[in-house]
């Protein structure tokens, strides 16, 4: 997988600067596109700039934009529940216990068997109270 090389500080400094050559490289091309004053760019009934938003929120791990009531991910969630007793689903089977770390790409969970789990976000379904 190629690894983007993108200036900025920060996550969201490099996202504006996808974002930015996205919409200069969809501008500047001869596809069947349209653009809206409110800067939105759709080609074939999608948006392109909000598709891509969503999808760099998602890996950043954070929210871009839109509800500020409603968390941007799984990982959002994850921390908001921090030091609470949780069950997790996953594809294998669900865990119940308390979430007592939750790090870039997993989560650690301390089951009342005292015994610790590592779940990689990725493999979350959903995270519910206790």
């Amino acid at each position: 997988m190629a690894r983007l090389r993108l200036p900025g500080d920060t996550p969201a400094e490099r996202a504006q600067q996808l974002i930015d050559a996205v919409q200069q490289g969809l501008a500047n091309s001869n596809a069947n596109l349209s653009a809206s004053a409110s800067g939105s760019i759709t080609v074939g009934g999608t948006n392109i700039l909000q598709s891509l938003e969503n999808l760099l929120a998602n890996l950043l791990g954070g929210s871009t934009g839109g509800n500020p009531a409603e968390p941007a991910s799984i990982r959002q969630v994850l921390l908001n529940n921090l030091n609470r007793n949780v069950v997790i689903s996953t594809a294998f089977e669900p865990v119940t216990g308390t979430i007592i770390a939750v790090e870039r790409d997993y989560v650690v969970v301390v089951e009342t068997t005292s015994n610790l789990v590592l779940i990689p976000i990725a493999q979350i379904g959903s995270v519910t109270p206790a």
